[in-house]
């Protein structure tokens, strides 16, 4: 049995990558602790399905300020750093798990790396791209720099590191990266919690509903969504557009909805929903939809809601990228032009009209779900978290 550290700057366990690799060793009988962001107010240690959980209470920053990100992170850093060399003494760890962003978030696990833990970086997004897709690319040139360093500090301090898809790797890889020092870790859903619930068959019902969940950021493009729903709803009077999840984008789209006055076909939940209830939410939906602009942080994104709304056997509407292409062919999505609003709009009216085109794209997209799967993922991460830890740390023992 591994004790394992898992540390990230994110609300646990709405972090939906960190609850399944946590849930994953747990199920095969490791100890595992995250250190995450709280609540205000709320206790800050509990245990849920077998995970301690230790929470730093603080209030996450999206604004459009770097620097009040650096300043959060750092604050973050130095709590999780004093945490987890206090645990870390008390009782050793095996493995410390580092999930980015931000990246210089892996130096928090030095002093148990010295004292013999392994360490893994888990490389969730591309800081340098992200930036430059916030904040613009012209903009503080020597920051960008500076975090292409960073990360690349970051990942040679760790004994390994996990990125998310092909050509996450091959952006990490053209920063300078070895590539030996990755395996591939997809940000697939776990099909033992979805199965369990019975698949909905696309079918018209009173309404036509389409769903997104998740972050909401400009760069997801749910704006583009709304001016869409705008066209679209006088084709489908009966059209509803479900938006799940929070974010710095939020008030921009409530905004957008009042003045378009489509407050009566948009719901917005106003705050991230549990995985659990969002199930049988998505699988009420007729189409799942993945609006995102296109820049050089959202090239390399293969969205997670994407692969959801395929687990779960609802077609879905997507912005075409590269990195999307590579894992999914038009017979399997309904693809739009990133920031098209009448594509989008004519995508939305043809799924509509055509029930067996709906049905088809579902049929076929099964083909990534049968190549690519939770269940054969995680061997590949047993695998590597086994192989490090052959020599274990001063006072830890493997039980």
């Amino acid at each position: 049995m591994l004790r394992i550290c898992m540390v990230v700057f994110s609300n646990f366990p709405e972090d939906t990558r960190v609850r399944r690799e946590a849930e994953a060793l747990v199920s095969r009988g490791d100890r595992v602790d995250v250190i995450s962001l709280g609540k205000l107010g709320k206790a800050n240690i509990k245990e849920i399905q077998g995970i301690k959980q230790y929470h730093i209470p603080a209030v996450r920053y999206r604004g459009s300020n770097p620097f009040i990100y650096i300043i959060d992170y750092l604050t973050f850093c130095i709590a999780a750093a004093l945490l987890i060399t206090f645990l870390h003494l008390k009782k050793p760890y095996h493995i410390v798990q580092v999930h980015t962003m931000p990246d210089f978030l892996v130096f928090v696990a030095a002093i148990p790396k010295l004292l013999g833990a392994k360490v893994v970086l888990d490389v969730h997004d591309l800081m340098p791209e992200l930036y430059v897709s916030k904040f613009g690319k012209n903009k503080n040139q020597w920051l960008v720099d500076l975090l292409t360093w960073i990360e690349r500090a970051s990942i040679r301090f760790a004994h390994k590191a996990i990125a998310v898809h092909k050509t996450h790797l091959e952006a990490l890889v053209s920063h300078g990266n070895p590539e030996n020092k990755f395996i591939l870790l997809m940000n697939l859903p776990d099909q033992t919690i979805l199965s369990h619930k019975v698949r909905k068959k696309s079918q018209s019902g009173t309404d036509f509903k389409l769903v997104y969940h998740g972050m909401i950021a400009h760069r997801h493009g749910l704006q583009i969504a709304i001016q869409a729903l705008s066209h679209a709803v006088k084709e489908i009077p009966n059209l509803k557009l479900e938006i799940y999840g929070d974010g710095d984008g939020l008030q921009e789209l409530v905004n957008l909805v009042d003045r378009l006055d489509l407050s009566s076909c948009v719901y917005f939940s106003k705050g991230f929903v549990p995985m659990e209830k969002l199930i049988p939410i998505i699988q009420e939906a007729d189409v799942g939809i993945v609006p995102i602009l296109y820049d050089a942080f959202t090239k390399y994104m293969l969205p997670v809601k994407l692969l959801e709304y395929v687990g779960l056997g609802i077609p879905a509407i997507c912005s075409r990228t590269e990195t999307i292409e590579a894992y999914f062919d038009d017979s399997m999505l309904r693809f739009s032009t990133p920031g098209d609003v009448k594509e989008l709009a004519e995508n939305i009216c043809d799924l509509y009209h055509h029930s067996e085109l709906r049905d088809s794209l579902i049929q076929n997209s099964e083909r990534f779900n049968r190549i690519y799967n939770w269940q054969q993922q995680k061997l590949s991460y047993y695998n590597m978290l086994d192989a490090l830890t052959t020599s274990t740390p001063k006072g830890a023992n493997l039980e």
